[in-house]
């Protein structure tokens, strides 16, 4: 049985290895199956360098860090009351990755095209009001309604958020529409981060 089994598996051995050219007792068949094998070699020689060349590039950003990782939190430091339309400077930081955000204009530049979100937090006073607008390079792309006028109120919190797609040096900052009161000491502030370049 076991002789029977080797024989088989020799006769298919040898006939199919003779169908497909693998059986080495011709000249032109071994030739041809080395020129096959060297341009095998050859594609995933390439292959490799391009792999090893990718690996190396993602381990350079990795170990210097994401260039396009842009973010920044700034807060007010001091309250301000306001008797018209104001450009509200942020002063205070609590982070400023890639130093986008100028604390002494309020303003943010953008270092490079994408897409971002910047949100805000308005805290006004009992019977004050606080009503804002994002701006992007002057022109509206939000509004935020803080009013507080209804009687017997306490300080009160509104929030804003806008996402919105920026180029180099497009510019972005919060500006009232009208208001009376902004309260700081950190309550206040104004974040911004990259989501995705483009």
């Amino acid at each position: 049985m076991a002789c029977n089994f080797l024989v088989v598996i020799f006769f298919n051995y040898v006939f199919l290895g003779h169908l497909h050219g693998l059986l080495l007792t011709d000249p032109a068949h071994v030739e041809q199956r080395l020129n096959q094998m060297e341009n095998q070699i050859q594609g995933l020689s390439q292959e490799v360098n391009t792999l090893k060349q990718e690996n190396a590039a993602l381990k350079t950003q990795v170990s210097s860090g994401n260039s396009t990782l842009v973010y920044f939190s700034a807060y007010l430091k001091n309250s301000v009351s306001p008797s018209s339309i104001i450009d509200v400077v942020y002063d205070g930081v609590r982070s400023n990755y890639h130093n986008s955000y100028n604390p002494a204009t309020g303003r943010f530049t953008a270092p490079v095209k994408g897409f971002y979100v910047f949100a805000w937090e308005t805290v006004t006073g009992p019977n004050k009001i606080f009503d804002t607008e994002l701006l992007v390079n002057g022109e509206r792309v939000m509004l935020n309604n803080c009013n507080n006028l209804a009687p017997g109120g306490a300080y009160v919190s509104c929030s804003g958020t806008a996402p919105t797609l920026l180029k180099p040096g497009d510019i972005v900052h919060v500006r009232t529409t009208s208001g009376t009161y902004l309260h700081g000491g950190g309550w206040s502030s104004f974040s911004g981060w990259l989501v995705h370049t483009l």
